[in-house]
């Protein structure tokens, strides 16, 4: 009974696989659960419409019998919009009647946000204003707030026994907005009459800072084969870690300037799906006039061209749309190349059936999405607290990140005769810390053996530190740090994260009697969390500290290089930081800040 609330068996009907799953990105649904998204929006605009459309089913759908309308008014909708928006919100508000649950509308212009209260504090307090789930639909101008949500809110439900809520984002600063792609790819699917096997498409405009341009690269992949022209001149071009992993993953692209450009350069191979993305000229700096009317002249379609479309083409755009300056001529509204028009209709069929999985109304059967990068970081996270060099530890328990070196080759003696050619003088008891930081520039070495002082609190525990020249390393220096008398048996595993994450490839001796009796190298971690000094760099991100949501943690997960447009400098390395919840990537060196100014180290 936490907190002195009882734990009751909860019973509910809305038992679908997908009941309070967060839907941060196209990702957070599996290829599987996308397909079961669309049929079963297939098959419920066909209900409503009075169609009996007799074709190939997308997926098995074992619970076919089962409605989409929740019908529980206990549980509620939030619609959380910080930006202004008109057919998204008003679509999932009708979608979230069409249930029978509650819905509220947050007012981020009157609401707590205008008291500086965080973005978590209110969650908590609007989550357990329902006994049954909730389900929050979050536009906003910070990037990542749903990830960091799914995060933090599993264990505030917990504790006042409600079901775990759900977070859908609606787009989130310029990263991504999965909601309105899932509406493309239906609309694609409709318009391609289910047939996934092959998909034409050229993406017109602002590919820069189109939202669901960029969560094309995952959306698209519904279709077995993909080919995609990218029509943009360079302000507006399509980011290059896009590209390219349109590319790695089997996609066909081509790249092209201006609408003109494309039209007489690819002539007899023009995609039969246009989608125009409205320029965004208020993120891309002073442009005079002219270069404006230029640009908007590359990106626009004129009337005259429309005999130079292949026949049966579709355009979609971004709404709502420049009605000055409109990059589709407003004489084709009445003409069968709008497919705007069916997209913007099609959004709340699929709303309905996206809200009643999440709900758990629907989706038994389902399985959900391994992710195994998340379990390996739940696993290392249960055994932080143990000690890692206690006679119970076990080397196999410990995570990756410590290698074990082995001892038995020869006896490891600390060497008094050492202290006389540079190095620290040897210690009895305790613990020695060597190859920290180690690198060509000793003042490097300096700040990193700062860092392990002031990061895991050991100052007091400090004989002697020093830099000196690594004899495995010619013309590098690397410090050494000496703990005597330190008891290394009650050192835990979440210490010798901290300390692989400031100092990677540092070792840690345990020294007994004079004699190393355990010795282990610590390579990079895998996550990065929890810890002080570290921050996203991403302005927008909803954990850089400049936005002051104070309760929410940086979390840095390591990947591969990848040539990105937010590093344009970052020569080739072995592998990058990227924030858990914006995804905005790291060099290892930029997560950490100064903590005398929170500029990067």
């Amino acid at each position: 009974m936490p907190d002195g609330y009882p734990q009751q068996e909860r019973k509910t009907s809305l038992t679908g696989n997908l009941a309070g799953r967060t839907v941060h990105e196209v990702t957070d649904l599996s290829l599987e659960e996308q397909l079961y998204l669309y049929e079963r929006t297939r098959r419920f605009k066909a209900k409503k419409h009075g169609i009996n459309d007799q074709v190939a089913s997308l997926c098995e759908v074992v619970d076919a019998n089962e409605t989409e309308q929740v019908e529980s008014p206990d549980s509620t909708v939030y619609l959380l919009f910080m930006e202004g928006s008109t057919r998204t919100r008003e679509s999932l508000r009708n979608a979230a009647v069409y249930h029978g649950v509650k819905v509220n509308e947050f007012s981020a212009e009157t609401s707590s946000f205008q008291k500086n209260e965080t973005i978590t504090d209110t969650m908590k307090m609007l989550a357990v204003y329902s006994t049954e789930r909730s389900i929050f639909v979050i536009r906003s101008p910070l990037e990542g707030v749903c990830g960091w949500l799914k995060m933090v809110m599993a264990a505030h439900a917990e504790r006042f026994n409600i079901p775990k809520p759900s977070f859908l984002n609606a787009g989130d600063g310029a990263f991504t907005h999965p909601v309105g792609e899932f509406v493309d790819i239906f609309s694609l699917l409709e318009r391609n009459r289910w047939d996934r096997s092959a998909v034409h498409l050229a993406l017109v405009g602002d590919l820069a800072h189109g939202r669901t341009a960029h969560s094309k690269v995952e959306g698209l992949k519904v279709f077995q084969k993909v080919r995609v022209d990218l029509v943009a001149p360079e302000i507006f071009g399509y980011p290059v870690e896009y590209r390219n992993r349109m590319r790695q993953d089997g996609f066909e692209v081509r790249e092209f300037s201006s609408v003109e450009e494309y039209l007489e350069t690819a002539a007899g191979s023009v995609a039969n799906v246009w989608y125009f993305y409205k320029p965004q000229f208020s993120k891309c700096g002073d442009i005079g006039q002219a270069r404006l009317n230029e640009l908007r002249g590359q990106v626009s379609f004129r009337a005259e061209w429309k005999q130079k479309l292949p026949q049966g083409v579709s355009f979609f755009q971004t709404l709502p749309r420049d009605k000055e300056y409109p990059i589709i001529p407003l004489s084709f509204d009445m003409l069968p190349i709008n497919g705007w028009d069916a997209v913007a209709a099609n959004a709340y069929f699929l709303d309905v059936v996206l809200l009643g999985m999440l709900f758990g109304r629907i989706g038994r059967g389902l399985q959900p999405p391994t992710n195994t990068r998340e379990l390996r970081a739940h696993e290392e996270a249960a055994v932080e607290p143990r000690p890692v060099f206690s006679a119970e530890a076990k080397v196999s328990d410990l995570p990756s990140f410590i290698q074990a070196a082995d001892l038995t080759k020869d006896g490891h003696q600390r060497d008094p005769q050492r202290a006389s050619s540079g190095g620290p003088v040897p210690i009895t008891d305790g613990i020695v810390i060597d190859h920290i930081g180690l690198s060509q520039d000793s003042a490097s070495c300096w700040k990193r053996l700062r860092m392990v002082r002031s990061i895991l609190g050991w100052s007091k525990h400090i004989g002697s530190e020093g830099v000196y020249c690594s004899r495995r390393h010619p013309g590098h220096t690397k410090g050494i740090m000496a703990l005597p008398s330190f008891g290394y048996q009650t050192v835990k595993v979440q210490e010798l994260k901290m300390l692989a994450s400031v100092a990677p490839g540092c070792t840690i001796n345990c020294v007994a009697s004079s004699k190393v009796v355990a010795k282990y190298r610590l390579q990079v971690p895998d996550f990065i969390y929890n810890m002080p000094n570290i921050s996203c760099k991403n302005k927008l991100c909803v954990s850089n500290p400049k936005n002051k949501q104070r309760d929410v943690v940086a979390y840095m997960e390591r990947v591969p290089y990848y040539q990105s447009s937010v590093l344009p400098n970052c020569k080739e390395a072995e592998y990058l930081y990227v924030c858990k919840y914006c995804r905005w990537p790291h060099v290892y060196e930029s997560i950490w800040d100064d903590a005398r100014g929170g500029m990067p180290i």
